[in-house]
């Protein structure tokens, strides 16, 4: 028996509850609909925890992504944690999205998109991990100077929906099919969190950006028209 996990994300695109003990994958539960996450994530942790046990520690996705699904899996989590008295970790939700990917190859995960606003993480994926290249941030319009990138790039999430994406993001870049994942949730904090390095409930806190939404002037513009 491993140090067992417990993970969950409410950021985007689905609602995600994954179990570890160990290595190992227990439980990797997902819908698509992450909207209803207030209605089904604790009956899904119930039914997790009914099954595997109480974990000994927690993991939850803290955004950026959807306002009120990563608010609903944070305070879901902070509860958690102070009921049952075991550590909790907050992992960015675009890096356990991009520890889906395969590793050896940069990795742009977007989520939450509205318009050609998104929010986007760019990654070395190493073998232990996402490295990331710039911190997270929301885009509204082009991407930093880094892009277009020369070399490939596997691009996660809604951004492939835009017309331009791969004139953007490069040459080589390709769309990614990945889903996010309960498991790489709980998998990106494992180690810390068998070694004590969590974090106090009532400190953690969702990592909100700017709001991914594009801006529109109102009024006359100024030509007068």
């Amino acid at each position: 028996m491993g140090f067992k996990v417990l993970g969950f994300d409410a950021s985007g695109p689905s609602l995600a509850v994954g179990y570890l003990d160990g290595d190992a994958v227990w439980a990797d539960w997902r819908w698509q609909k992450p909207r209803l996450a207030g209605n089904l994530l604790v009956p899904w942790i119930s039914a997790v925890v009914d099954e595997f046990g109480r974990p000994d520690g927690i993991a939850v996705g803290i955004g950026p992504g959807s306002f009120t699904g990563v608010r609903i899996a944070v305070a879901a989590a902070k509860a958690l944690a102070l009921a049952w008295e075991i550590p909790l970790a907050g992992v960015v939700s675009l890096r356990a999205w991009a520890l889906g990917a395969a590793a050896g190859q940069h990795v742009l995960v977007t989520s939450e998109r509205r318009g050609t606003a998104y929010y986007a993480g760019f990654y070395w994926r190493a073998e232990d991990g996402p490295v990331p290249i710039w911190p997270e941030q929301a885009i509204n319009g082009p991407l930093p100077a880094e892009f277009p990138f020369a070399d490939p790039v596997t691009v996660i999430g809604p951004m492939t929906e835009l017309p331009d994406w791969r004139e953007q993001v490069g040459p080589k870049a390709q769309a990614g099919d990945v889903p996010l994942t309960g498991s790489a949730v709980a998998r990106l904090a494992r180690i810390g969190l068998q070694l004590g390095q969590s974090v106090s409930p009532l400190a953690l806190s969702p990592l909100y950006l700017r709001a991914p939404a594009v801006s529109r002037p109102r009024g006359r513009g100024p030509e007068g028209g």
